[in-house]
Protein backbone atom coordinates (compact mmCIF):
# COMPACT_ATOMS: atom_id res chain seq x y z
CA UNK A 1 0.00 0.00 0.00
CA UNK A 2 2.83 2.75 1.10
CA UNK A 3 4.44 1.38 -2.40
CA UNK A 4 1.31 2.33 -4.40
CA UNK A 5 -0.02 5.53 -2.41
CA UNK A 6 3.15 6.95 -1.15
CA UNK A 7 6.13 9.36 -2.75
CA UNK A 8 9.40 7.63 -2.68
CA UNK A 9 11.27 11.25 -2.01
CA UNK A 10 12.35 12.42 0.69
CA UNK A 11 10.31 15.89 2.04
CA UNK A 12 12.00 19.01 1.77
CA UNK A 13 12.26 18.84 5.97
CA UNK A 14 10.12 16.39 8.83
CA UNK A 15 6.94 17.19 9.08
CA UNK A 16 6.47 15.93 12.63
CA UNK A 17 6.85 17.75 15.70
CA UNK A 18 8.85 16.33 18.89
CA UNK A 19 11.14 13.22 19.46
CA UNK A 20 9.39 11.89 16.30
CA UNK A 21 9.84 14.91 14.33
CA UNK A 22 13.74 15.35 15.22
CA UNK A 23 14.01 11.61 14.34
CA UNK A 24 12.87 12.01 10.89
CA UNK A 25 14.80 15.36 10.18
CA UNK A 26 18.24 13.57 11.72
CA UNK A 27 16.83 10.42 8.61
CA UNK A 28 16.63 13.19 5.88
CA UNK A 29 19.87 14.69 7.16
CA UNK A 30 21.80 11.01 6.43
CA UNK A 31 20.11 10.63 2.80
CA UNK A 32 23.75 11.74 1.15
CA UNK A 33 25.55 9.77 3.62
CA UNK A 34 27.85 6.51 1.20
CA UNK A 35 26.88 3.20 2.38
CA UNK A 36 23.77 1.77 2.69
CA UNK A 37 21.87 -1.19 4.89
CA UNK A 38 23.36 -5.08 4.23
CA UNK A 39 19.35 -5.69 3.79
CA UNK A 40 16.93 -3.18 3.11
CA UNK A 41 14.03 -2.83 5.37
CA UNK A 42 11.26 -4.04 2.64
CA UNK A 43 13.65 -7.17 2.58
CA UNK A 44 14.39 -7.71 6.43
CA UNK A 45 11.44 -9.83 7.08
CA UNK A 46 12.36 -12.44 4.34
CA UNK A 47 16.28 -12.36 5.27
CA UNK A 48 15.72 -12.66 9.12
CA UNK A 49 11.73 -14.22 9.44
CA UNK A 50 12.16 -15.45 13.07
CA UNK A 51 13.23 -12.10 14.45
CA UNK A 52 10.94 -9.94 12.17
CA UNK A 53 8.25 -11.69 13.95
CA UNK A 54 9.68 -11.25 17.15
CA UNK A 55 10.81 -8.12 16.86
CA UNK A 56 6.57 -7.40 16.31
CA UNK A 57 5.17 -8.97 18.56
CA UNK A 58 7.66 -7.41 21.38
CA UNK A 59 7.30 -4.00 19.94
CA UNK A 60 3.95 -2.76 21.84
CA UNK A 61 5.55 -3.39 25.28
CA UNK A 62 8.75 -2.08 24.34
CA UNK A 63 10.71 -5.11 24.70
CA UNK A 64 12.32 -4.60 21.04
CA UNK A 65 13.43 -1.37 21.66
CA UNK A 66 15.26 -1.89 24.45
CA UNK A 67 17.00 -5.06 23.18
CA UNK A 68 17.50 -2.44 20.17
CA UNK A 69 19.11 0.00 21.77
CA UNK A 70 21.25 -2.20 23.87
CA UNK A 71 22.46 -4.10 21.49
CA UNK A 72 23.42 -0.86 18.60
CA UNK A 73 25.18 0.87 22.22
CA UNK A 74 27.43 -2.68 23.15
CA UNK A 75 28.68 -3.15 19.20
CA UNK A 76 28.93 0.63 18.26
CA UNK A 77 29.49 2.65 21.14
CA UNK A 78 30.76 1.64 24.69
CA UNK A 79 27.88 -0.12 25.78
CA UNK A 80 25.74 1.05 28.62
CA UNK A 81 27.94 3.43 29.78
CA UNK A 82 27.53 6.38 26.39
CA UNK A 83 23.43 5.57 26.99
CA UNK A 84 21.65 9.00 27.16
CA UNK A 85 17.69 9.63 26.64
CA UNK A 86 16.95 9.57 22.89
CA UNK A 87 20.88 9.49 22.06
CA UNK A 88 20.90 12.92 21.33
CA UNK A 89 18.42 13.14 18.15
CA UNK A 90 16.06 14.64 20.11
CA UNK A 91 16.16 18.31 20.64
CA UNK A 92 15.48 20.64 23.28
CA UNK A 93 11.51 20.72 24.56
CA UNK A 94 10.71 23.69 26.86
CA UNK A 95 13.47 23.31 29.68
CA UNK A 96 13.84 19.50 29.27
CA UNK A 97 17.06 18.68 27.09
CA UNK A 98 16.79 14.94 26.79
CA UNK A 99 20.24 14.23 26.09
CA UNK A 100 21.44 15.40 29.56
CA UNK A 101 19.03 12.74 31.37
CA UNK A 102 19.97 9.61 32.16
CA UNK A 103 23.73 9.27 31.39
CA UNK A 104 24.80 5.64 31.48
CA UNK A 105 21.50 4.14 33.01
CA UNK A 106 20.02 1.10 32.36
CA UNK A 107 17.16 1.38 33.97
CA UNK A 108 16.90 5.05 31.77
CA UNK A 109 17.03 3.10 28.70
CA UNK A 110 14.52 0.61 29.71
CA UNK A 111 12.28 3.36 30.68
CA UNK A 112 12.62 4.80 27.72
CA UNK A 113 11.96 1.81 25.24
CA UNK A 114 8.77 0.54 27.07
CA UNK A 115 7.35 4.77 27.68
CA UNK A 116 8.27 5.83 23.47
CA UNK A 117 8.65 2.09 22.08
CA UNK A 118 8.90 3.09 18.51
CA UNK A 119 10.77 6.38 19.12
CA UNK A 120 13.22 4.73 20.87
CA UNK A 121 13.67 2.18 18.04
CA UNK A 122 13.97 4.46 15.66
CA UNK A 123 16.49 5.94 17.71
CA UNK A 124 18.50 2.52 17.96
CA UNK A 125 18.26 2.28 13.83
CA UNK A 126 19.27 6.55 13.58
CA UNK A 127 22.50 5.52 15.79
CA UNK A 128 23.57 2.26 13.97
CA UNK A 129 23.23 5.06 10.82
CA UNK A 130 25.04 7.78 11.93
CA UNK A 131 28.17 5.47 13.68
CA UNK A 132 27.88 3.07 10.10
CA UNK A 133 27.70 6.23 7.59
CA UNK A 134 24.40 4.77 6.16
CA UNK A 135 21.86 6.05 4.07
CA UNK A 136 17.97 5.59 4.64
CA UNK A 137 16.47 2.62 2.91
CA UNK A 138 14.58 4.04 -0.84
CA UNK A 139 10.94 2.68 1.06
CA UNK A 140 11.75 4.83 4.49
CA UNK A 141 9.74 7.92 3.14
CA UNK A 142 6.84 5.56 1.74
CA UNK A 143 6.92 3.92 4.83
CA UNK A 144 6.67 6.91 7.10
CA UNK A 145 3.92 8.59 4.77
CA UNK A 146 1.94 5.34 5.14
CA UNK A 147 1.93 5.25 8.40
CA UNK A 148 1.35 8.92 9.44
CA UNK A 149 -1.36 8.89 7.00
CA UNK A 150 -3.11 5.72 8.57
CA UNK A 151 -2.36 7.42 12.34
CA UNK A 152 -4.19 10.39 10.74
CA UNK A 153 -7.45 8.66 9.33
CA UNK A 154 -7.44 7.06 12.76
CA UNK A 155 -7.44 10.38 14.72
CA UNK A 156 -9.79 11.88 12.36
CA UNK A 157 -12.28 8.82 12.81
CA UNK A 158 -11.86 8.67 16.73
CA UNK A 159 -12.90 12.50 16.48
CA UNK A 160 -16.21 11.84 14.60
CA UNK A 161 -17.01 8.47 16.44
CA UNK A 162 -17.56 10.52 19.70
CA UNK A 163 -20.10 12.02 18.08
CA UNK A 164 -22.10 9.51 15.35
CA UNK A 165 -21.84 6.03 17.01
CA UNK A 166 -22.52 4.13 13.68
CA UNK A 167 -19.12 5.08 12.71
CA UNK A 168 -17.28 3.93 15.81
CA UNK A 169 -16.54 -0.04 15.00
CA UNK A 170 -15.04 1.52 11.46
CA UNK A 171 -12.78 3.91 14.34
CA UNK A 172 -11.70 0.66 15.67
CA UNK A 173 -11.08 -1.15 12.59
CA UNK A 174 -8.47 1.71 11.18
CA UNK A 175 -7.42 2.14 14.77
CA UNK A 176 -6.19 -1.50 14.35
CA UNK A 177 -4.81 -1.69 11.07
CA UNK A 178 -2.60 1.51 11.94
CA UNK A 179 -1.35 0.05 14.99
CA UNK A 180 -0.97 -3.35 13.00
CA UNK A 181 1.02 -1.64 10.10
CA UNK A 182 3.17 -0.08 12.75
CA UNK A 183 4.20 -3.25 14.55
CA UNK A 184 4.97 -4.56 11.38
CA UNK A 185 7.30 -1.82 10.43
CA UNK A 186 8.94 -2.20 14.20
CA UNK A 187 9.60 -5.86 13.10
CA UNK A 188 11.30 -5.06 9.74
CA UNK A 189 13.62 -2.74 11.98
CA UNK A 190 14.25 -4.85 14.38
CA UNK A 191 15.32 -7.99 11.69
CA UNK A 192 17.23 -5.47 9.51
CA UNK A 193 19.11 -3.80 12.89
CA UNK A 194 20.08 -7.94 13.82
CA UNK A 195 20.91 -8.80 10.84
CA UNK A 196 23.40 -5.67 10.29
CA UNK A 197 24.87 -6.59 13.73
CA UNK A 198 25.59 -9.99 12.96
CA UNK A 199 27.35 -9.27 10.03
CA UNK A 200 29.60 -7.63 11.65
CA UNK A 201 30.31 -9.74 14.25
CA UNK A 202 33.67 -9.82 13.16
CA UNK A 203 34.67 -6.23 12.35
CA UNK A 204 32.22 -3.49 11.16
CA UNK A 205 31.63 -4.15 7.03
CA UNK A 206 30.60 -0.94 4.97
CA UNK A 207 28.55 -1.73 2.20
CA UNK A 208 29.06 1.18 -0.43
CA UNK A 209 25.87 2.82 -2.36
CA UNK A 210 26.22 2.04 -5.89
CA UNK A 211 25.93 5.05 -7.93
CA UNK A 212 24.28 4.94 -11.37
CA UNK A 213 26.59 6.45 -13.96
CA UNK A 214 26.01 9.69 -15.40
CA UNK A 215 23.80 9.95 -18.62
CA UNK A 216 25.53 10.52 -21.67
CA UNK A 217 23.52 13.42 -23.76
CA UNK A 218 23.76 12.61 -27.39
CA UNK A 219 23.19 15.67 -29.88
CA UNK A 220 20.95 15.16 -32.61
CA UNK A 221 20.92 17.65 -35.56
CA UNK A 222 17.92 20.08 -36.04
CA UNK A 223 15.55 18.69 -38.17
CA UNK A 224 15.97 14.93 -36.85
CA UNK A 225 17.50 12.12 -38.85
CA UNK A 226 14.61 12.17 -41.40
CA UNK A 227 15.30 15.61 -42.44
CA UNK A 228 19.35 14.79 -42.54
CA UNK A 229 18.28 12.22 -44.86
CA UNK A 230 16.54 14.38 -47.41
CA UNK A 231 19.11 17.12 -47.15
CA UNK A 232 21.75 14.34 -48.40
Amino acid sequence: MSCCFCDAKPPAKATRKGAGGAAQQAMLDYQNNPNVFAVGLKDSCCEEPACCLISSLGAPCGFTACWARKAVLEKYANGIDDFVCCQGYAGKCCCIEPATYCEGSAAGLCLEGCCCPMISLSIARLHLMDKKQVRPDPCDYQIICCSNTLQMISCILDIIAIFVEQARDLAELVGCLADLFTCSVAGCMGAQVHHEIKIDKDGIKHHTAEIAPPAIAVATPVGGPETQQMQR
